[in-house]
């Protein structure tokens, strides 16, 4: 018994040794030079004037980061970074309440612009715990604010002015070094103040925002494989490069106030819940983001009555591949305004005597389908034939092959009528153009009903409702009261089909 309580009490002790070896394992230098190597491994140079050891801490004075891109340049000084052992294994990052940054972008044809700005802070404070290949920041800020100090295009200065204000800020950040560098993160405030000011030179118009986000929260990560040129992007996508994030918020509001030529002006909105998100990565780029109960309201000298909107839902999503592939990849686009209510005096202004239904309106646009890119999207010259398309359609080759194509939702409802479709396609592309096969099925419903009140109260011509009804009854057919359906199918021999007659 006695040999067992000392093999016990050795084998205790090697535990309670080797454990602490495992997580007190954190140095202010090991910290200090993981900061050097991440932005080194963005593309940035990074110098110091002073590193010195006082006490328990590393101390770094005048840090300045700077990287330079074909278009423009950012320089970020930091006065005084500290790294403080905390004798346990764990290490403090504090820095200085201001720290500066400068931008500078130019472009072959418009004008260079500089901008001016700095981030503040009240007591944020870092604590680094991990290994030296596998660090966890836990942050917090109870408030961190960007402002811009400065904005100047050729020479000019017009006023112009912006903050960002975070209160009551918590997170944490790991970075894992393991054949490049990995890194997560999650964050929340409690709210973010914007303040925006502005003045038209020219004119004299000005233009004042204040708004408010509240309950924020969000999650990240990033991906760098290692030796690769972030300032590539086409390429460190092909590599393995990724990120991606949410942003989501409880719910906000914001006001305008402004001066105009013929008098003032006021903006008013609020909303409820909302999120963002991000994708980038080799399989692709997303982005997307909804809200909830918006509000909107708007008076004006030039408008002799308020302005106001109401909606229930708002939602987009664009997705596509962007890298060149021999094999389709999946692509999406969603367009969702659900429950649009407008104030009687807006209906009042082409609908007087309230013929027409004043119920929500809605308008859905879900589409999905499958996309083989032509090149790499981000590659320099890939950039400059998109270029070439914004001043020549014809001399910019289409980026993307479309293979399949589908409807997943179709809904225009407004005014008392409403339009429904689904449908899908796939398409040969060894023809030109490429020839679709596949079909589209539209149901309209109060169509008849709505051209006959648009026309009672003058907003459409009697013989261009006259042109319609007989457009609908070539390509749709009866399917109730005042409803109609139609069946467009694409088929193999190259014909179009209305409700299975030829109609090309």
């Amino acid at each position: 018994m006695k040999t067992l309580s000392h093999v016990s009490a050795a084998a205790l002790l090697a535990a309670l040794a080797s454990s602490g070896a495992a997580w007190a394992d954190v140095t202010a230098d090991h910290v200090w030079q993981d900061w050097k190597s991440y932005y080194t491994d963005l593309g940035a140079t990074v110098t110091a004037g002073s590193e010195a050891t006082e006490g328990d801490s590393l101390v770094v004075r005048d840090l300045k980061i700077v990287t330079e891109v074909p278009d423009g340049s950012s320089e970020v000084m930091v006065p005084e970074l500290r790294f403080r052992d905390l004798g346990d294994g764990t290490v403090e990052v504090t820095f200085s309440p201001e720290v500066p940054m400068t931008f500078h972008g130019k472009t072959e044809d418009g004008p260079d612009a500089d901008i001016a700005m700095k981030m503040a802070h009240k007591d944020m404070v870092s604590i680094v715990s991990g290994t030296p290949e596998d660090m966890t920041y836990a942050v917090t800020a109870p408030e961190a604010s960007v402002e811009i100090d400065q904005l100047k295009v050729e020479g000019e200065e017009p006023p112009f002015k912006m903050k960002l204000t975070a209160r009551d800020g918590k997170g944490t950040y790991r970075s894992v070094k393991d054949a490049g560098r990995t890194a997560t993160s999650d964050f929340s405030a409690a709210a973010m103040d914007v303040v925006l000011t502005g003045a038209d030179p020219e004119s004299g118009n000005t233009f004042n925002l204040e708004g408010t986000m509240n309950g924020l929260t969000g999650v990240g990560s990033f991906v760098m494989p290692e030796g690769i040129d972030m300032q590539n992007l086409g390429a460190a996508l092909k590599a393995g490069a990724l990120i991606d994030g949410t942003f989501a918020f409880a719910d906000g509001a914001y006001s305008v106030t402004g001066t105009e030529s013929d008098g003032d002006f006021t903006v008013k909105s609020s909303g409820g819940a909302g999120k963002l998100n991000f994708h980038m990565a080799a399989d692709g780029i997303a982005y997307g983001g909804e809200a909830r109960e918006s509000k909107f309201e708007l008076t004006s000298a030039t408008i002799p009555f308020p302005v106001m909107a109401e909606l229930g839902q708002s939602a987009f999503n664009l997705a596509m591949p962007v890298t060149k592939s021999d094999e389709a990849q999946p692509g999406a686009f969603l367009l969702k305004l659900v429950d649009l209510k407008l104030s009687d005096d807006i209906w009042n202004l082409f609908d007087p005597t309230s013929q027409l239904p004043r119920d929500p309106a809605t308008m859905v646009l879900d589409l999905s389908g499958s996309l083989k890119p032509l090149f790499d999207l981000f590659d320099p010259e890939a950039a400059k034939a998109l270029e070439a398309e914004a001043t020549d359609p014809l001399a910019a080759p289409s980026p993307f092959e479309v293979t399949e194509a589908k409807i997943n939702q179709l809904q225009v409802k407004a005014a008392g009528a409403e339009l429904t479709g689904t449908g899908a396609a796939t398409f040969d592309n060894s023809q030109t153009p490429p020839k679709p096969v596949g079909e589209i099925n539209l149901s309209v419903t109060g169509v008849n009903a709505l051209m006959d009140k648009l026309t009672a109260i003058g907003l459409l011509p009697a013989d261009t409702a006259m042109g319609a009804r007989m457009m609908m009854g070539m390509f749709a057919v009866p399917a109730g009261d005042d409803a109609l359906t139609s069946k467009i199918e694409f088929k193999e021999d190259g014909g179009i089909y209305a409700n299975g007659q030829r109609i090309q």
